[in-house]
């Protein structure tokens, strides 16, 4: 079958959001007659009544309804993704640095960018993807106007603001001899090489903190494989590499699709802060307080 377009996609949402084949093809720019004939390729293509047509118009049926939603959602992501991906670009004059640890960058950010872009008065956003260490270290240089971490100490020298709680866990694949334990004892995991981040993650030391309140300091054995991205981290435990420790929220779609399994641990919870930094000897630039507000809100 063919692959359904972005263009599709978005035509579908604006028939919805506007009632009508006429109302969507003037929001979009097109001839009516150019959304008629995608959205009757579509229900050929699907072998779905996605309208219902009559002498007054054509409405959606309920199946169409819930496409609608379904497409929504992905052209909000699609907006999201090509806001991180333009704020990479750092030509322009008129810029607020942004600095923001992994799980952040990937899971948050894109949501505040679409949400700050929106505004006419919005600067362009140069954001900088590192480790927690690194963002903090960046902020002290004055290389970012503001930055996001995610590690259990806050940095020291710098303003701070947490605004959301986050939980690491144990995650493997569903063939792993774990996978099918009800839950295991801090100090097996303890001594469990682990596919972890690098040194500076806040994930890793979130997880490396929870297992030493229980086992001691100095417990827990070196990582099997030390990564630089959540994205390899989870690529490799997917593959079979072993048991890993990531963001529930970095994991939340393999979880629920059952391509990774949750592993219980008996001790307390791997919980970390989600906070904002800057030096506080200066004042943050409008667009950063700005993206702080954003970030805060959607908390």
């Amino acid at each position: 079958m063919t692959g359904t377009t972005l263009d599709e996609l978005r035509m579908i949402v604006a028939i919805e959001q506007h009632g009508s084949l006429t109302g969507a093809a003037e929001a979009l720019g097109v001839t009516q007659q150019a959304v008629s004939q995608r959205m009757r390729a579509l229900e050929r293509r699907w072998g779905l009544a996605l309208f219902a047509r009559s002498a007054r118009g054509t409405r959606l049926t309920d199946q169409g309804t819930l496409v609608a939603e379904w497409a929504a959602t992905l052209v909000g992501q699609a907006d999201a993704f090509d806001s991180a991906v333009g704020s990479l670009r750092s030509d322009r004059a008129a810029h607020v640095r942004v600095g923001a640890s992994l799980t952040i960058a990937e899971h948050l950010v894109p949501g505040w960018l679409v949400t700050y872009a929106a505004d006419p008065s919005a600067a362009h956003v140069e954001l900088t993807a590192v480790n927690s260490v690194t963002v903090a270290a960046r902020v002290r240089a004055g290389k970012d106007d503001l930055g996001f971490v995610e590690s259990p100490d806050l940095p020291e020298g710098l303003a701070s603001y947490v605004f959301m709680k986050d939980e690491v866990v144990l995650v493997v694949a569903p063939d792993h001899p774990w996978a099918k334990r009800t839950s295991v004892s801090p100090a097996e995991v303890a001594r469990t090489p682990l596919v972890s981040r690098e040194e500076g993650s806040g994930t890793r030391l979130a997880m490396e903190r929870a297992l030493e309140i229980v086992v001691g300091a100095g417990a827990v054995v070196a990582p099997a494989a030390e990564l630089s991205t959540t994205a390899a981290v989870r690529g490799t435990i997917l593959a079979g590499g072993g048991v890993g420790a990531l963001s529930a929220r970095a994991v939340r779609d393999d979880l629920d699709a059952g391509r990774l399994r949750r592993v219980q641990i008996d001790g307390p919870a791997a919980v970390r802060p989600f906070a904002a930094v800057w030096n506080p000897q200066r004042r943050l630039a409008p667009g950063a307080a700005r993206i702080l507000e954003i970030a805060s809100a959607s908390a």
